[in-house]
């Protein structure tokens, strides 16, 4: 009888123990920030970057892209102390017999995006054939043609502003 005691007792503590480490190797719910969705990045401004944003939209009228390089910078500005370190131009099909491009410029900073939006600004006040719609956000300068009309521009500026907002510079 002393035999079958200690044979129950031996077999209760291995039932207490096997449960005990079953439920430890169990699944357990993780509740640190880690299960919670990672927000996206936000994506990098670059010339491009925005260019491809403005297409997968405007892209039936985009024509003409070009992405500026010290070789074809007309204003030979391209990465100039307080110029523009990135440029594209393109034409709008809607803005017939135009002369002026629309522009992205990106700059090394705000400061020199908000000088080179004035400079522009100035221009114009004296040459009405290059009127251009200014959008400056940032260290971006998203110039585009006068021959459009404003809801078409808008177009352009309205999703410019989305993806500022959504994005980081530099």
């Amino acid at each position: 009888m002393h035999n079958n005691i200690i044979k129950k007792i031996s077999v209760f503590f291995m039932s207490v123990f096997l449960i005990f480490a079953l439920v430890g190797c169990g699944n357990t719910v993780n509740t640190t920030s880690s299960n919670k969705p990672k927000p996206k990045p936000k994506p990098k401004i670059t010339a491009q970057y925005i260019v491809d944003t403005l297409k997968a939209k405007e892209g039936n009228y985009m024509t003409d892209i070009v992405v500026t390089t010290a070789d074809n910078d007309e204003n030979k500005l391209l990465g100039r102390p307080h110029q523009y370190t990135e440029k594209i131009n393109w034409k709008d099909s809607r803005a017939k017999d135009s002369h002026t491009d629309c522009t992205v410029e990106i700059f090394k900073n705000s400061e020199d995006a908000i000088t080179r939006k004035n400079y522009v600004d100035n221009i114009e006040k004296n040459m009405a054939p290059l009127v251009q719609y200014l959008d400056q956000k940032k260290n971006v300068l998203l110039r585009i043609d006068g021959r459009l009309t404003p809801q078409q521009s808008k177009e352009y500026t309205d999703i410019f502003d989305k993806l500022m907002q959504s994005s980081t510079t530099s």
